[in-house]
């Protein structure tokens, strides 16, 4: 900003010294015209300075940090928060894609569920699901039913 202002006021002072005088300038004009551009000078390195405490006074990496009274409370709300029930997070790993006459239809293996699912006996009765394909019947459990009934897996669908 002081380059610019410095430059524009030198600028400034020659286009209205030089044309206005035919004679040129005598040694008294040339000394007011040094001591003003020190004199900006000067200023501009002051503000400049000034400016350059104001963003000092204070490190980036304690401007961005809060006071201790930020920080939550041991006894805060950290215990009332809701806990995820793990019960009814059914793993994706065993959703399956089988092929029937009629399409293809999608259901959780039930030797998968049982292998891999520790609450298996919780499931409700009314998702299972029995498919026949080309290899014969496979069961299973429906996974829009056990949607309905409160079950969730564990990465989407």
């Amino acid at each position: 900003m002081f380059k610019h202002f410095l430059a524009g006021l030198t600028a400034l002072s020659l286009v209205f010294v030089s044309p206005a005088q035919a004679n040129g300038l005598d040694r008294e004009d040339v000394g007011k015209l040094l001591i003003g551009l020190a004199a900006i000078a000067v200023i501009g390195a002051a503000v400049e300075e000034n400016n350059r405490r104001e963003n000092q006074s204070t490190p980036a990496h304690d401007r961005n940090r809060g006071s201790w009274s930020d920080l939550p409370d041991r006894n805060n709300d950290w215990t009332n928060l809701p806990r995820r029930n793990d019960r009814r997070v059914i793993p994706v790993d065993c959703l399956q894609n089988i092929e029937t006459r009629f399409g293809t239809q999608r259901m959780f293996g039930r030797r998968c569920l049982q292998r891999n699912y520790h609450h298996f006996s919780s499931l409700p009765e009314r998702c299972a699901v029995r498919v026949y394909t080309n290899d014969g019947p496979r069961r299973g459990y429906d996974p829009l039913c056990l949607r309905q009934q409160g079950y969730r897996s564990d990465r989407r669908w």
